[in-house]
């Protein structure tokens, strides 16, 4: 008896000194691993800039690699479902956009639920829309807003409107020009701006709803002109082109944007880290800057702000879908 009594103080002696090392294992902070930053479309992009920007200060400042996966695919919801159904341990992070909240009421049978399995952390940058205008045919060369409304009300379908992508934002906001107006505008989707922008310019396609970012390089290039734009206030690179809301159309105020979003489960603490730092690395002054000068506003916030916006979204553009009957073609 006074062995096996040794013996087992010797196994609690043993086992005592391998408990504070596994403890230490496990309340060792995060991040401890590499963090990964989905970005859901190819290299070269807005989203793709956001992404690496966000990656390369993260890195300094939480002392681990850091790095960017492109993970592009109908036209974001493959590198947003990596990341809803991935480990909520802060290591796997997206730079998503509006598909978030357009997702469920497009696509009901996805394989995951974006109110469900996808955090909000914070929002980083939005962009209105322009309505831009070929130059190339004279028809359009100095048509205002109504001009081109009255053209459309005149011939039903016969003025084209490009979008970059059947379920997209650009999508969304001409279905809700043609509502707004009563115009029947045609929609002619595009597999993204890359394709569309040069139809454009060379007139097969007239008129186009795009990014203010995509477009604005090609405006100021005089290769194609800026009609009006979805923004609260006028581009301050292009201050003559006037927004919708001034013409009178208020439900035309529509931004794109992106934000910051984390798996479902992951733990608040890391959460709210992540959205100090979107906050501390999108407020810098060289960075607003940058960012400026491609037409995209920074707007970074709180988590809830950012959770109450896209329920906003997902309500005005789900009603959207619903009454016009859209879908991805």
């Amino acid at each position: 008896m006074p062995r096996l009594l040794h013996s087992l103080a010797a196994m609690l002696a043993a086992l005592a000194t391998l408990l504070p090392a596994a403890a230490s294992r496990a309340e060792q902070p995060w991040p401890r691993d590499t963090i990964r930053v989905v970005v859901p479309f190819a290299p070269g992009g807005l989203t793709d800039v956001i992404g690496r920007t966000l990656a390369q200060e993260l890195a300094v400042s939480l002392k681990v690699p850091v790095i960017v996966e492109n993970k592009s695919g109908a036209f974001g919801l493959v590198g947003t479902e990596h990341v809803a159904l991935a480990k909520p341990d802060g290591n796997t992070l997206l730079v998503g956009g509006g598909i978030v909240a357009l997702a469920d009421a497009l696509y009901p049978k996805l394989r995951f639920d974006p109110r469900k399995d996808l955090t909000p952390v914070s929002m980083i940058e939005r962009n209105g829309l322009l309505l831009v205008a070929t130059n190339a045919d004279e028809r359009w060369r100095t048509a205002g807003l109504p001009d081109v409304l009255a053209r459309a009300k005149e011939r039903p379908g016969s003025v084209a409107v490009a979008s970059f992508g059947s379920g997209s934002i650009s999508h969304m906001a001409l279905e809700a020009l043609k509502t707004a107006s009563g115009a029947d505008l045609l929609h002619v989707p595009y597999r993204g701006t890359a394709p569309a922008l040069p139809d454009l310019i060379g007139g097969q396609v007239p008129l186009m709803l795009d990014n203010s970012v995509t477009a604005l390089p090609q405006v100021q290039a005089g290769k194609i002109r800026a009609i009006a734009y979805t923004g609260s206030q006028r581009l301050p690179q292009l201050p003559d082109v006037p927004t919708f809301v001034e013409m009178g159309m208020p439900s035309m105020q529509i931004y794109n944007f992106f934000g910051l979003y984390v798996p479902a489960g992951t733990p608040a603490p890391i959460a709210e880290r992540l959205n100090a730092e979107v906050n501390r690395i999108f407020r810098e002054p060289k960075v607003i800057a940058r960012f400026a000068e491609m037409g995209a506003e920074l707007y970074p916030g709180t988590a809830r702000d950012f959770a109450r916006f896209l329920e906003g979204e997902r309500s005005r553009w789900g009603q959207l879908i619903r009454t016009r009957g859209i879908r991805p073609e």
